[in-house]
Formats: C-alpha cells, sequence, structure tokens
C-alpha cells in the first residue's frame, strides 16, 4: 500500500504560506478600494461611530490574541534547526497571521461601509 506524503514544515513552506495569506489581504482590500472608488454608496453614517468602537475592540482583541499565542512560542536559537522550530510553531504563526489579517479587513470593511475619508488606508481601524 503507497503511503501518503508528509506534509514537511519548514522555513520555506512557512514563508510561502504568510505570502499567500498576506496576498489574500491584499488582493480583497485592493478590490474593498475598487469598489469604494467606482460604486456610489451610500455611508451608513447613522452607524459610524458604531462601526468605529466595533474596529477598536477588533483591534484590541487582536492584539491580545496576537501576543498570548506569541508569548506561548519559544524564541529561534540564532543556531538552533530553524525548521525544527518551524514545525514545532507553525499552528501558531498561522493563527497570529491570520489574527492580524482578519483585523485588516475588518477594518477594510468598516471604511467602505462608513464612507471613511478618501486620504485614509483601508484596514487602519475603519471609519474616518
Amino acid at each position: 500500500m503507497p503511503r501518503e506524503p508528509q506534509l514537511q514544515l519548514t522555513e520555506r513552506s512557512a514563508r510561502i504560506v504568510h505570502a499567500g495569506m498576506l496576498g489574500g489581504v491584499a488582493i480583497m482590500i485592493l478590490v474593498i478600494t475598487a469598489l469604494r472608488t467606482t460604486l456610489s454608496l451610500d455611508p451608513f453614517d447613522q452607524l459610524t461611530t458604531v462601526f468605529r468602537g466595533v474596529a477598536v475592540g477588533v483591534l484590541v482583541l487582536a492584539v491580545f490574541v496576537m501576543r498570548t499565542v506569541r508569548s506561548s512560542m519559544e524564541l529561534i536559537e540564532p543556531r538552533g534547526d530553524r525548521d525544527a522550530w518551524w514545525r514545532a510553531n507553525m499552528a501558531r504563526a498561522m493563527v497570529v497571521w491570520a489574527v492580524a489579517e482578519g483585523a485588516a479587513l475588518a477594518g477594510a470593511m468598516f471604511w467602505l461601509l462608513t464612507g471613511g475619508g478618501d486620504r485614509r488606508l483601508p484596514g487602519a481601524a475603519g471609519g474616518e
């Protein structure tokens, strides 16, 4: 019976996963920016304060989760086996990346929905 291939978690695979996650967020922010500039959406002016509060809450929660998860990860030894470190910490690293990028997407959506200032980047805590 043929053996199933095992997933090799290495520093290279971590970089590939992270680049894919970042690329997806970047594409979504570009799409949201294009929608914002081409569609005439009526901003939810009456909900701007609510969206700002939720955005700050999302940001605080994201920082808390990232710090909590990151604190459970060992430091990479300067001369240690980096691939072994990634095998031990890949799941935690992916949680940190996903939380950070989810917060950026939430901020971009709030920016789209509230019609925030054009000079601000999407993903920066939403709203004006």
